[in-house]
């Protein structure tokens, strides 16, 4: 697995003082209707350690930084890449290479 980041993303990162990436699995489960998605986000230190020790996220090392990927199966393409999307003042990290597991 290669990681890649925007140079737009790259630039947010060091401003945020942050090189941790965080690919959370957000999943909504109802009776009628089941949804999983991807959050991608810089999390604090604190949110770092609470995924690595009791979430049991993997901590994959990158040249720009580390990754934190859930053991949860996902679909991962040889190479995935990070980019930035503004949105009037907003930022939202984007993800390319990774996917969720279609439901059943």
């Amino acid at each position: 697995m290669e990681f890649t980041y925007s140079p737009e993303l790259l630039a947010y990162m060091k401003q945020k003082n942050n090189s941790t990436i965080l690919v959370e699995l957000v999943e909504v489960n109802n009776s009628d209707l089941e949804i999983m998605e991807l959050a991608v986000r810089l999390p604090d230190k604190r949110t770092r350690d609470i995924f690595v020790n009791k979430k049991q996220y993997r901590v994959v090392p990158t040249g720009e930084g580390e990754v934190l990927l859930p053991k949860f199966p996902l679909t991962y393409s040889d190479t995935i890449h990070f980019g930035l999307k503004k949105i009037l003042f907003f930022h939202k990290i984007t993800c390319k290479g990774i996917s969720t597991p279609k439901p059943i």
